[in-house]
């Protein structure tokens, strides 16, 4: 039983060493864009509610009967 709590312990302190590092890193990203704006891309454009249906475009089908 001591050596399930031992490991519960390691294996939740290595999750929050985890948690942090990945927390700073994002804190550290956003912050070298906000000082350099070209570092990186900006925001990625969203596609039109209905881009991927347009009637327009749809090909006429034929049905036989």
């Amino acid at each position: 039983m001591r050596w399930l709590m031992i490991g519960l312990l390691v294996s939740l302190g290595a999750l929050l060493f985890a948690a942090g590092a990945v927390a700073r890193h994002i804190w550290l990203q956003r912050a070298s864009l906000r000082s350099n704006p070209d570092a990186g891309p900006g925001p990625v454009p969203r596609p039109a509610p209905n881009a991927a249906f347009d009637p327009v475009e749809e090909p006429d089908q034929e049905l036989e009967p």
